[in-house]
């Protein structure tokens, strides 16, 4: 027994000695979205991650449109790359200075995960595994044209034996980078992570989107550190050789497949957070990262593909990257321009002088009416002249290197390019290029497509209130994600159905908004525009069973990007409530609320709840008439001016409202009664050629009333809301009886035949809340008004 004891202790003795001599920091595969945060704070032009997935959603919506009913197959394409091998004066092959087949082999891996090559680790059997069809290749000429004495290497003395990551990319990066827009740069470096026990194995720097200015300059775009990091010892792989440097677990090299995904625009496969998006439909959601080879778990309802090279799995274990992946990385080549450009260095074979070689690229292919298209020139062989034809655009030709051209007529048209120099020249030419879209110059966008639902408390964390309004949480905002998939430019206004209005102050009203989608999450960002408008104005369409619409006092520009429009809250004794769909139905999470602090989610992570708001938005690519008070509630005797925006020539209406002028983008007026103006512009192909505004005239009814012994009788008025409608006169024909709230909006109307001297209808509005009405009656040329009164107490 004592013996026994003895080898117990020797054996845990040995095991606790060896486990102090093997305490390895701990592994930090991947550092991008921590590099990525911190260069778009460093760089405020390469604007939000949700900049980015907006621009990216979408070029993939419009790459799907115009691909549809093609060929699956995408043509090969080749990207070139230089690998700095950064050292501290080691020889060839030893320590940090990795040797020439290491950095081939892990080449190998790189075009055999991306090719999912046969016979390989990079292949699979999965359902939705893809061949992304892009190889790479080690440069062979160097930035002054010369050859490499060493394919796709580029040996840096440093003089330091490991690097930070500030060091990196304050000084190494700038320093050692070859230009970005011919090579793809990767920097094989000893580095240490950014937390001290943890060992980080790489990072990229994410494509810039497309349309931002000063692409060529460092310090606007990150165009002097864009490129890949890789720990030295993850570079390369233990299957195609002896490289004794190699960490065990990650020496097959997946540390490159995966950093490069990332350089082509993947995101983690878990989104960043729990269960989050990484924007690809056919990668299943998971609650984080995995690590080693967990085939079979299982988070967020989900088997997690552990396998996708997106993951933290361990280099043996991955093996996939899927087809919605490989449409982002292939979108991704097409529209972010320092990627684009790779296709056409040629630096992966010798130059020969000669005649230039023609290449171009547009920031879209698939346009409205009326859309600017912006061309630049990717060209090689160093071209002095350029002849573009453009058919069905204006201009139809242009001798600009990268010009821009709008087009106005549906259809699919060429695009040619004939590019000179002084040894000749050749044209390139793309039929069916760019398709202008049939649909209209103006549209209406909107997410609802469920049952009309008036979520009320309780639900989720809301003991008291509405979700789509005030609550007990104190919600300050709500809003509506438009996408906004077919780039429209402009936003003229917006239709909101409301579903409950409770009025304290009678000249209440609550602030229709419009906002960037610039926030977390693609939540709100910047307010673009926002509209008052009285509850109750909003009483009475709610009364009439219709949507609540304004026109902002602008065109708002939009740029073709995805944007949000919503209420924002007062807590003042009044409450109001948007209609929204059933809690299921929508599954897009378009919803958003801003909390109490100011802070904007989805409703989806707040509150649980997958709803759309009834919310459409009016857009469209040319501007629309907007009209804009000085003030929207006035006492009788004062005056108000009117502005108009948005066409050329305007008129005003109705011509005796007090109106000074009925001409011109301006006018004034002194209403004796609540009045709504009209005001009509005319331009060329206008989305919207008329607005209008009213001015409610404090103790004053919209039109005036006729005497009580005239040809009309009401009763019982006031009522609960059915009303006995009598005429007695001798006209003949239609009538016809219009009701108007006392803000001047029209919400019910009746029409029925009058054969003879007397005429007597029921109407029944006891829909109406209790309130002041006005009823104008018209048959033949007699007009007659009434007010009407519903009372239920």
């Amino acid at each position: 027994m004592k013996k026994l004891f003895l080898l117990i202790l020797l054996a845990a003795y040995t095991l606790f000695t060896e486990t102090l001599a093997q305490t390895p920091e701990e592994i930090q595969k991947c550092l991008t979205m921590e590099q990525d945060s911190l260069l778009r704070r460093k760089h405020p032009l390469l604007g939000s991650m949700s900049d980015f997935e907006q621009d990216i959603a979408f070029r993939i919506s419009e790459r799907r449109l115009k691909n549809r009913g093609a060929r699956t197959e995408a043509e090969v394409i080749t990207i070139p790359i230089v690998v700095h091998v950064v050292h501290n004066g080691e020889s060839v092959g030893q320590g940090t200075n990795i040797s020439a087949a290491q950095v081939q082999s892990q080449i190998d891996v790189l075009n055999e995960d991306f090719r999912r090559k046969p016979g390989t680790r990079g292949f699979n059997n999965s359902a939705v595994g893809a061949d992304i069809e892009i190889e790479f290749c080690l440069a062979t000429l160097d930035p002054l044209g010369r050859t490499m004495p060493e394919k796709g290497i580029d040996r840096y003395n440093g003089r330091k034996s490991v690097w930070t990551f500030d060091e990196v990319e304050s000084n190494l990066k700038p320093t050692t980078i070859w230009n970005p827009e011919k090579y793809y740069n990767i920097w094989a470096v000893n580095f240490s992570g950014q937390a001290p026990g943890f060992t980080t194995l790489g990072y990229a720097q994410f494509p810039i989107r497309s349309g931002l200015p000063g692409l060529s300059t460092g310090g606007a775009t990150g165009a002097s550190t864009d490129g890949v990091v890789i720990l030295y010892s993850a570079f390369g792989s233990s299957d195609k050789g002896n490289f004794p440097v190699l960490g065990a677990g990650y020496d097959k090299g997946r540390t490159l497949t995966h950093e490069t995904g990332h350089f082509l625009g993947l995101r983690h496969i878990w989104g960043d957070g729990v269960c989050a998006e990484d924007f690809c439909a056919d990668t299943p959601p998971a609650d984080g990262p995995s690590n080693g080879c967990q085939v079979g778990r299982i988070s967020c309802g989900n088997v997690n593909m552990v396998q996708n090279y997106m993951d933290y799995s361990g280099d043996a274990c991955q093996n996939i990257f899927t087809q919605d992946q490989k449409e982002r990385m292939r979108t991704v080549i097409e529209v972010s321009p320092r990627r684009n450009s790779l296709l056409s260095s040629g630096v992966c074979g010798n130059l020969i002088a000669g005649k230039p070689i023609p290449n171009f690229r547009s920031d879209k292919q698939l346009v409205l009416r009326g859309a600017t298209v912006n061309f630049v020139d990717l060209s090689s062989n160093f071209p002095t002249q350029w002849l573009w034809t453009f058919e069905g655009g204006e201009p139809a030709t242009s001798t600009t290197r990268n010009p821009s051209v709008v087009y106005n007529t549906p259809g699919k048209y060429r695009v040619s390019l004939k590019v000179t120099n002084n040894l000749g020249d050749s044209t390139r030419v793309r039929d069916a290029y760019i398709e202008v879209s049939s649909a209209g110059i103006c549209s209406d966008l909107s997410n609802f497509n469920g049952t009309p639902t008036l979520l009320k408390a309780p639900i989720q964390n809301i003991t008291k209130g509405y979700v789509a309004g005030q609550n007990n949480l104190k919600t300050r905002a709500k809003s509506e994600f438009f996408a906004n998939n077919l780039g429209y430019e402009y936003l003229g206004g917006a239709s909101l159905h409301f579903g409950y209005v409770q009025i304290a102050d009678p000249e209440a009203t609550v602030t229709i908004t419009a906002w960037n989608a610039r926030g977390f999450q693609g939540g709100p960002g910047a307010v673009l525009e926002s509209k008052q408008v009285l509850l109750s104005k909003i009483q009475q369409d709610i009364a009439a069973g219709n949507p609540t619409t304004i026109t902002f006092d602008r065109n708002v520009p939009v740029f073709g990007r995805g944007f949000h429009v919503g209420i924002e809250l007062a807590y003042k004794g009044d409450t109001v409530a948007l209609i929204t769909t059933k809690n299921g139905e929508s599954t897009f999470n378009t919803s958003f609320e801003q909390d109490s602090t100011g802070n904007w989610s989805p409703i989806s992570i707040s509150q649980g709840l997958n709803i759309a708001h009834d919310i459409t938005a009016n857009v469209g690519m040319n501007p629309s008439v907007q009209v804009s008070s000085s003030a929207i509630i006035i006492n009788q005797g004062e005056s108000v001016t009117l502005n108009a925006r948005g066409g050329s020539l305007f008129s005003w209406g109705p011509d005796n409202a007090g109106l000074n002028t009925t001409l011109g983008p301006q006018v004034v007026v002194a209403p004796t009664q609540t009045t709504t103006y009209t005001v009509t512009g005319g331009g060329v192909d206008l989305c919207r050629t008329s607005a209008t505004v009213t001015v409610v005239v404090r103790g004053a009814t919209a039109v005036p009333i006729d005497p009580e012994d005239s040809q009309l009788q009401v009763y019982p008025n006031p009522g609960d809301g059915k009303f006995r409608f009598s005429i007695t006169n001798q006209d003949v024909g239609r009538v016809h009886i219009q009701v108007y709230s006392v803000v001047g909006s029209q919400i019910a109307s009746f029409s029925d035949m009058k054969s003879g001297q007397e005429f007597s209808k029921e109407l029944n509005l006891s829909n109406l809340p209790d309130g002041m009405y006005l009823a104008v009656c018209t048959v033949g040329d007699t007009v007659i008004k009434r007010k009407l009164v519903i009372s239920r107490r």
